[in-house]
Order: C-alpha cells, then structure tokens, then sequence
C-alpha cells in the first residue's frame, strides 16, 4: 500500500540558490539512451537555479548505486527490457527437468566508471559539490514531480534517467518485497511500464511457458 505523501521533510530542508551562467536547459544534459538503476537513498538537498530569466526547484536525491543498466529501445523507439546478465538459463533433459546456462549476448550492466562517466556533469556537480555525500551520485528531480510520491533517507529506490545525465525520468520506492514498489512518480502507470515492461528481472515469455511449480531453482533477479 503507498504510503501517505507529506511534503513537511522537504520542507524542511534548506534551499541553496545557485546563479546559473547562460540559458538554464536540462535538455543539454540528457543526451544518450540513459539508465536503470537501483540504489540506497542517503541524503537528499534543494536547490534553485537561477538564470536571470527563470529559476526552477529541485531535489537532488544522493544514492549510493546498487546496480544500473543501459536503456535500451527498439527499431520503433519504444523501450524494452535491457539485457541484464550475459548468461540465462535453458531448459534441456528429459521432459525439460533441467536448465543449462547460455550466452544471451552482451550485457547492458554498466559500473560504477562508466555510471560516473555518464551520470555526472561537471556543470551540475558544481551545484551540488558543497552538499555531496561521499559514495554516492547526486541524481535530479524537479520539486513538483515529487508530489506524487515520498521519498526518505535509507529507502530503496529504483529510478530511470533521462538520457546520460542526472535528471529522473521516473521514481519509485521499493518495498522489501523484491520487485515491488510501495509509491511511484512518473507519466505512466507502475504496472504497464514500470513493473512490468522495463524492469521485469525475467521475460514474460520465460514465465509462460515454464509451469509454476518447475520455475523452482531459476534465478528471479538477472541483474547482475
């Protein structure tokens, strides 16, 4: 069940106004396919950023990354599920009542060198450098996205980016069931493009036509 959303925590916490030099645009920062990850919520900060011609709000959430994979789209442009592990697993034997690993083609999985390489900007780490916690990215949301959802210190999340840059595309809250979220913020329902679509750990496919009771002993998280 989500939870309550109360915007006294982030009320609470301090602005730092920044003086942006030039036209103020995310966009410029968010080129490249971008990524999925999941992490660890330490520390969260305010901002304003100022052009002399607009200012606009966010929140910087700083997490420490668990685990992040390349976006990834088809022909048509429409995102699918990234490939999270190089090996799966197939069903041989008699009857099928055994799996063998094979090769499922290059990884999406990116490190923590290449997360940092993509992620971090040094115009936008000059906005957060006083405030950053050590071990982790400072990742970008405006405020009013954030009306939907809450977020505290120490909870797991799992976002997606737009393009390789800081700013979020989507949010949400992991509860401690594995793959199951408690609140969300984004443009579409956690069902149909969250859950489900884009960051499912096994395919539908797989699912279907393996019966429930022989799915035993099958890794439920590719990630790694």
């Amino acid at each position: 069940m989500s939870r309550i959303y109360s915007n006294d925590p982030l009320q609470n916490l301090p602005v730092v106004t920044y003086q942006w030099n030039g036209s103020w645009n995310p966009a410029d920062f968010a080129k490249g396919k971008g990524v999925l990850l999941e992490g660890i919520l330490k520390k969260k900060s305010r901002h304003v950023i100022d052009d002399n011609t607009t200012k606009q709000r966010f929140c910087v959430l700083h997490l420490k990354v668990n685990r992040a994979h390349r976006r990834q789209y088809d022909s048509s442009g429409n995102e699918i599920e990234p490939n999270f592990s190089e090996k799966g697993k197939v069903r041989t034997g008699f009857l099928h009542s055994s799996y063998k690993t094979s090769a499922k083609g290059e990884s999406d999985h990116l490190d923590e060198g290449q997360m940092k390489d993509a992620m971090e900007h040094a115009e936008l780490m000059k906005v957060t450098e006083k405030v950053k916690m050590p071990g982790t990215i400072a990742f970008w949301i405006e405020e009013s996205q954030l009306t939907a959802v809450e977020i505290n210190v120490n909870d797991s999340v799992r976002l997606r980016t737009r393009g390789d840059g800081p700013f979020i595309d989507t949010v949400a809250v992991l509860t401690p069931e594995p793959g199951t979220v408690s609140n969300y913020t984004g443009g579409e329902e956690v069902g149909c493009s969250w859950t489900d679509k884009v960051m499912t750990f096994k395919s539908q496919d797989e699912a279907d036509r393996l019966p429930q009771e022989e799915n035993e002993g099958v890794d439920e998280d590719e990630w790694d």
